[in-house]
């Protein structure tokens, strides 16, 4: 096989330095400090002009936290107002990023098509409102913060404008502070959408980070810590820790760039003379943490004569390629949860790492995988590899946090990409089926008490009750094919990224704005649209799927 001939066509854009140097713009995930808010002092009136050509009125105000808000009302606004809920920012700086000091984002934006939504969302009439969730210089990850802070920025803007109908929606990590913010205050929004977002809690896409951090460590690097680095140590100091650590990860990435992983695996030293090569442990790492098989440029299908002879070799450089942003924000977002429940919240002394190579993986990626024997072997070696112990207290506290019912009667709507790098699609898929589950008790209950009703009236009353199943997801899928190769057949890594369902909060405007008009629908009728009609919006819309048994991988972890 020749896929080891990769060194020689060397890709430009899978370089660690450029992602260490732009890690503020890959939205890194993470989950909030869990601390007592006192009762809001006065919030301050804010400060509003009149565009004189569009007539859009701009207010900028501080919360009573001091934390930044706007709003946009347009000349032609029809009642129905979108207060958006950003995810997380990293809370120091790096190089190449500036820690935010006001609101960033007003509406949804597209990292990959590199548009936002305000100019759209007002010419329907939609008023917008946004603000900075930042406290004790958190941006987004103090999720507990963040809830209030959401409750007095749509407390404070009905009070001046008159709001006919509340849209709450959000992006990434706003899906664990928009999750329990309706449950807790239900009367105060009409309808919930949730795009790229985290199903409550983060503990199950961390413990998958931690998982793919600790295998390299086995096969790649034994001096990597992994998250066992992360809440040693907090604030600027707890950063450049895990900085630290990631450089090594970083190292192997950077060579992984040049050569592939066609070198074999080294460690532990009685792995070595198996010779398997290093992109074979690099994807069984990948399957077991459920990153995706599918990139900005890999399909995980097409090949090439010379370097890509395979489907899922194609798949591994996918992998590589998401790797990446998969290992930031583990990295990440994993000390910002160290910050929150103390060190030691990673233990895997009773993970079944051969449970998590799903039988059809391992069928589908065999030659990428180097074959059966080369799967047990690894498999083998993990099994008998020492394993992390984690403080207990950490980990009860990791585990509760964020925690949701998901029983919630207002309309939600979900927005995922198929292969979204960074908050798998696994997260809407989890938060479907625990939703699912709450309205079927909920539904049980209504029926035995449909059935043990003995007058008219008792009817009327509970018909007009009954349960509704009130939750859609939509996903982003990509093309069928779209790789692009060199003239050499190398994969082209520096060709336009796939137009839908790669990336994270990437999706195009025609999706986004489908997104953002069935949000104003479900809050207006207070339901989500029938299958028909949403077939209906979907099947208008490029790349946005309309198969209504269609559903992607689940997560590893669904604790």
């Amino acid at each position: 096989m020749r896929f080891q001939r990769l060194r020689e066509d060397k890709m430009k854009n899978v370089n660690l330095k450029k992602l260490i140097a732009t890690l503020g713009a890959s939205a890194l995930i993470s989950t909030g400090l869990v601390v007592a808010v006192a009762a809001p002092a006065h919030a301050a009136d804010p400060v509003c002009v009149t565009a004189a050509k569009t007539g859009v009125i701009t207010c900028d105000g501080k919360l009573s936290t001091g934390a930044s808000y706007r709003t946009m009302v347009p000349s032609n606004y029809n009642g129905t107002f979108f207060f958006w809920q950003h995810g997380v920012r990293p809370s120091f700086p790096y190089p190449g990023y500036t820690v935010p000091t006001g609101v960033e984002q007003m509406s949804p934006t597209s990292v990959n098509h590199k548009i936002d939504t305000i100019k759209p969302m007002l010419a329907l009439g939609y008023g917008l409102a946004s603000y900075d969730c930042v406290k004790d210089k958190m941006h987004g990850w103090n999720t507990t913060d963040c809830v209030d802070m959401y409750k007095e920025l749509i407390t404070i803007t009905k009070a001046r404008i008159t709001i006919t109908k509340t849209v709450a929606y959000g992006g990434s990590m706003a899906g664990a502070i928009l999750t329990p913010f309706v449950e807790k205050y239900p009367d105060m929004v009409d309808a919930v959408g949730i795009e790229a977002g985290v199903a409550p809690s983060v503990n199950n896409l961390l413990k998958s980070g931690c998982d793919f951090l600790y295998i390299f460590s086995v096969f790649f690097d034994p001096t990597i810590k992994g998250c066992t680095v992360m809440g040693t140590a907090k604030g600027v100091a707890g950063h450049y820790a895990v900085l630290g650590d990631f450089a090594k990860v970083g190292a192997l990435l950077t060579q992984w760039s040049v050569d592939y992983g066609s070198l074999p695996v080294a460690y532990p030293a009685a792995l070595a003379p198996a010779g398997i090569p290093q992109r074979s442990a690099l994807l069984l790492a990948g399957l077991m943490a459920g990153i995706p098989t599918k990139s900005g440029h890999m399909d995980g299908i097409s090949t090439s004569a010379t370097y890509v002879p395979e489907g899922s070799i194609n798949a591994t450089v996918a992998i590589l390629e998401n790797a990446q942003d998969f290992l930031g924000t583990a990295y990440f977002g994993g000390q910002g949860v160290g910050e929150v429940v103390g060190a030691g919240f990673y233990d895997n002394t009773k993970t079944n790492f051969s449970a998590l190579l799903a039988d059809e993986d391992q069928g589908r990626f065999t030659v990428g995988l180097s074959g059966d024997d080369a799967v047990d072997a690894m498999l083998a070696t993990l099994a008998a590899a020492p394993r992390i112990t984690g403080n207990a207290d950490a980990v009860a506290k990791l585990a509760a946090l964020d925690k949701s019912k998901f029983d919630t009667s207002k309309p939600v709507v979900l927005l995922s990409n198929e292969a979204d790098r960074l908050v798998l699609a696994g997260n809407s898929v989890l938060y479907v089926n625990r939703a699912k589950a709450a309205y079927e008790t909920k539904l049980a209950a209504w029926n035995k008490k449909y059935a043990a009703a003995t007058t008219a009236s008792e009817v009327t009353a509970l018909l007009k009750s009954k349960p509704l199943w009130n939750t859609v997801s939509i996903y982003a899928i990509t093309p069928e094919i779209y790789t692009q190769f060199t003239a050499t057949g190398a994969p082209d890594l520096t060709a336009p990224v796939a137009i839908s369902g790669v990336g994270h909060e990437s999706f195009t405007k025609n999706q986004l704005m489908t997104w953002v008009r069935i949000l104003a629908s479900s809050a207006k009728t207070g339901k989500v649209p029938s299958p028909t009609v949403l077939a209906s919006y979907l099947s208008k819309v490029p790349y946005l799927n309309t198969d209504p048994d269609y559903q992607p991988a689940e997560l590893k972890y669904q604790d």
